[in-house]
């Protein structure tokens, strides 16, 4: 089931977090991409559909169910973004995914889930949810049959009236994937669940009918048989120019619950992977020898540990348990969504044990496809081992994505309790906000209200993918102990005085003097952050200090924010403190700055761009392509 993006008009790879890109996203791990066939071939399909469509009886027409989705086309709706209401207008319906397009008075965009809709359109229309299901009023008017077709595909109820037999108890699922064998992605779309196995196997039957993959042929070859149907059965002359083959199948629900019920029991007691020793013990940092302390890149063998979570349960509540395999490309190790989550979470102990128990950080980087690197870490302690401090409110954790659309459970209620009800101080919140994805619910505020609740006990801090204002920036700052912080594509929000900026981010680092590990990969970072570094008594012990924020221009790429000569000087002077450096990385994650390095290492000003990337660049933001990248 593919995730949308706020603007799908181009395809953007960016190194985000949460399942979507769960589609086309992740730099670090496999993404779960979208499905695309040959355009000829699509063309060709879509011709026979309407021949065939037009060649029908009237009674015999398909359900108007896509005219009543369309019919909100140019509905107002509103919704609240940090306490402020934004009115827009739906301005198309994306059948495929069954989600509506809505642009927002101020030109921003979105897209929205019936339930968003419904929501937005009672909030414009002022009345709550309740109100709207019990008088039904709007601007626009709602036939009850539209109202109906709206909702979500359920099967007619049998006539009985016996709560056992209304139970649905089958699902029919279509599944797409690749038809070179490949299995680089498998998407899979719920039809809908139904009562009997005899209604399921009738709503398989119209999919398959419904399905072009099937057209011609699929009628002929599957009479009189129950599902499953494949388009990969086929005569090789129809599935010649496909390049996704669409398996249809009929689910017993208590059956695969009952299975996924044992899978995750046993999952649960599975042990850990072997640790890979650690190249220093305590007893060691707690003594003089600290040079035995080591930092940087290491060539110690990458482990998956793909049970990691449903070991060790998240203790916020809101999270629910799922064997790894419910998420995409669990089979892919390195590429699986699992592993893109465990990656940060060790990133998130790595820090942690450098802050709090004086280890140092090892990393080591592979290689998925052609180009993109991902970066591993080697904490001498995880959640393996934390899974019950009750110092650490860890929402990073897979038991809050939701493996169908990428969108995070966690919410500002839940997070505030996990603190408030930890029994102890809280030295260290690590969050996923999973901002990339439509409706992840937690707001700057939230967050900004759990820091100042943790009050002066927090001494690390990890955000990657939350929203981020001023109020979140003005915690951060008010965190005095503060040893590390992580703030990792973060999405920009608020506006005027309520919007983030590189000065308030520069006052996080002035007031927090004990701070060791500054990892940020966000816009944010620039002039005025560096004219603070530049000061030896700003962080003064510091001793990791990671940024990637480069800046493209029409003629450059990879530039660094701020004055150049400001960030060597703030470098150099930190050149007996700092064990690791690592300044807006390029493609082989090499720092494009060398503190005394010869002067090929010092890459602050980038690269031309050459004449296709500038023709592919004014190609981007003619489509409107790239918004959600330019807000981060």
């Amino acid at each position: 089931k593919d995730v949308t993006k706020k603007n799908n008009k181009t395809t953007v790879r960016v190194n985000l977090v949460s399942p979507r890109s769960f589609i086309g996203r992740c730099s670090q791990a496999e993404p779960m991409k979208r499905t695309t066939s040959n355009s000829g071939n699509k063309t060709r399909k879509a011709a026979k559909a309407a021949q065939s469509v037009k060649a029908k009886k009237p009674g015999a027409t398909p359900s108007t169910e896509l005219q009543n989705d369309k019919s909100y086309i140019g509905r107002r709706v509103s919704k609240k973004f940090d306490g402020a209401i934004y009115s827009g207008t739906v301005t198309k319906f994306i059948p495929r995914h069954r989600l509506w397009a809505i642009k927002y008075d101020d030109s921003d965009g979105e897209e929205m889930d019936w339930n968003d809709l419904s929501n937005a359109m009672d909030l414009h229309d002022g009345k709550s949810n309740n109100e709207a299901k019990k008088k039904k009023k709007s601007v626009t008017k709602v036939t009850p049959a539209q109202d109906e077709k709206l909702k979500p595909a359920r099967a007619l109820k049998p006539s009985t009236s016996s709560a056992t037999d209304f139970a649905l108890k089958f699902r029919v699922i279509r599944r797409i994937y690749p038809s070179d064998g490949s299995e680089s992605y498998s998407n899979e779309h719920i039809v809908g669940e139904y009562a009997t196995q005899e209604q399921a196997n009738e709503a398989a039957w119209n999919e398959m009918n419904n399905t072009c993959q099937f057209e011609d042929w699929g009628k002929d070859q599957f009479a009189g048989r129950a599902p499953p149907y494949s388009s990969a059965d086929a005569p090789c002359e129809m599935t010649a120019d496909d390049h996704e083959f669409v398996d249809i199948h009929v689910v017993d629900i208590s059956k695969e619950k009952a299975n996924k019920k044992r899978q995750l029991k046993v999952t649960k007691s599975s042990k850990p992977p072997a640790k890979i020793k650690s190249s220093v013990g305590k007893k060691e940092i707690d003594s003089p020898k600290l040079s035995a302390r080591k930092f940087g890149k290491t060539s110690q063998p990458i482990i998956v540990d793909g049970n990691l979570f449903a070991r060790n349960p998240c203790r916020i509540i809101g999270g629910t348990s799922r064997h790894p395999s419910e998420y995409p490309n669990y089979h892919k190790a390195v590429g699986s969504f699992g592993f893109l989550i465990q990656r940060l979470s060790d990133r998130n102990y790595a820090m942690r044990a450098l802050c709090l128990d004086g280890y140092g950080a090892r990393y080591n980087t592979y290689k998925k496809g052609s180009k993109y690197i991902s970066v591993v870490w080697y904490p001498p302690t995880n959640l393996n081992d934390h899974a019950k401090d009750k110092t650490i409110v860890d929402g990073c954790h897979l038991d809050l994505i939701d493996p169908d659309d990428g969108r995070t459970y966690l919410t500002g209620f839940n997070l505030e309790s996990a603190i408030v009800n930890a029994g102890e101080p809280v030295k260290c919140l690590f969050l996923n906000g999973a901002e990339s994805n439509p409706g992840s619910a937690i707001s700057a505020n939230d967050i900004a209200r759990a820091i100042s609740k943790c009050n002066d006990s927090l001494q690390c801090v990890s955000l990657t993918e939350c929203k981020l204002n001023a109020a979140l920036t003005d915690a951060l700052s008010s965190c005095s102990n503060l040893r590390g912080m992580i703030v990792e594509n973060c999405q920009i929000w608020g506006r005027g005085s309520d919007r983030p900026t590189d000065a308030l981010l520069s006052d996080v680092l002035r007031s927090c003097p004990d701070l060791r590990w500054c990892y940020v990969k966000s816009s944010l970072f620039g002039t005025e952050c560096w004219n603070a570094l530049a000061a030896e008594d700003v962080c003064p012990g510091l001793e990791v200090l990671w940024v990637d924020a480069p800046m493209h221009t029409e003629e450059r790429v990879n530039t660094a924010r701020g004055d150049h000569d400001t960030i060597r000087s703030a470098l150099k002077v930190r050149a007996n403190t700092l064990k690791l450096c690592m300044i807006n990385p390029d493609d082989k994650n090499k720092s494009r700055h060398m503190i005394g390095g010869v002067k090929k290492t010092d890459r602050l000003n980038g690269r031309a761009r050459t004449e296709e990337e500038k023709h592919a660049r004014r190609m981007i933001q003619n489509s409107g392509g790239g918004s959600y990248l330019n807000t981060v």
